[in-house]
């Protein structure tokens, strides 16, 4: 399997220049993975998955609409003894500073999406450089944590938006799941596929705020743990100091490229 790595930094070199310092590393070395700076149509990654062998999934929930049902999902997530990560969207910290720090204090992980859920893939460096530092000082303020994982809004992302990502020091973060909960799902429609799609590293997109989410949640994690997984925050899930992913945004561990 072919394995890239996040550009972490701007690329020194052309497209063209990179495809053939790639290919003669490739010709010149048999490593397990092969290290490269963006994947093979060039474009740099977040994370969407992860490659292990222990049967573990992520739990991750937008925060950008109202807070009515958080106190709902945190009892729920608290009777399953489940922890899970809250990616908030800077403006919803502010607007609801109590409950942001409601899900901090409950031992929940606490993301970035953006300050004011603008499409990242429209912005200039410096407007993605404002919607994360905004995001995250505004989030601090309200719940005591500076985020680092960091989810685009709509999943809209460019090359620009995954780099200056990591330039800020955050973690850009998708899903390989998607509850379509956004898109008014009930509880059997939302526990079929996610039950049709379970897999060792999987990245859920749920959302506070959307019609049935609150409600289908305790038969999404009963479904989860009958399947034999174990539902954690996104942040135990990943590896953090590995860049490694392959074409799919599946990450890997630096061991896999020795």
């Amino acid at each position: 399997m072919k394995i890239i790595v996040f550009k972490w930094k701007p690329l020194l070199f052309s497209g063209a220049a990179a495809a053939i310092l790639l290919s003669l590393f490739c010709f010149a070395a048999t490593p397990k993975l092969i290290s490269a700076f963006s994947s093979s149509n060039g474009r740099s990654l977040p994370i969407y998955s992860v490659q292990t062998e222990e049967k573990k999934i992520a739990l991750g929930f937008n925060c950008a609409w109202d807070d009515a049902d958080i106190p709902s999902l945190l009892s729920t997530l608290d009777a399953c003894d489940v922890k899970a990560t809250f990616f908030l969207l800077g403006e919803w910290a502010c607007k609801y500073p109590d409950t942001a720090k409601l899900i901090a204090l409950s031992g929940h992980e606490i993301g970035s999406h953006s300050n004011t859920h603008r499409d990242m893939d429209t912005l200039s460096s410096e407007e993605i450089r404002s919607e994360i530092n905004d995001s995250r000082n505004n989030i601090y303020t309200a719940c005591g944590q500076t985020p680092v994982l960091f989810r685009p809004p709509s999943g809209s992302y460019n090359d620009l938006v995954i780099d200056t990502i990591h330039q800020c020091g955050c973690i850009p973060i998708q899903w390989s799941i998607d509850t379509l909960d956004w898109q008014g799902l009930d509880t059997e429609q939302m526990v079929a596929r996610v039950q049709q799609q379970l897999a060792p590293g999987a990245i859920l997109l749920l959302h506070a705020g959307a019609q049935h989410t609150a409600q289908a949640l305790p038969q999404l994690l009963q479904a989860i743990q009958d399947a034999g997984y174990t539902p954690v925050p996104v942040g135990e899930l990943i590896y953090p100091d590995s860049s490694l992913v392959d074409h799919t945004g599946k990450q890997f561990p630096l061991e896999n490229n020795k």
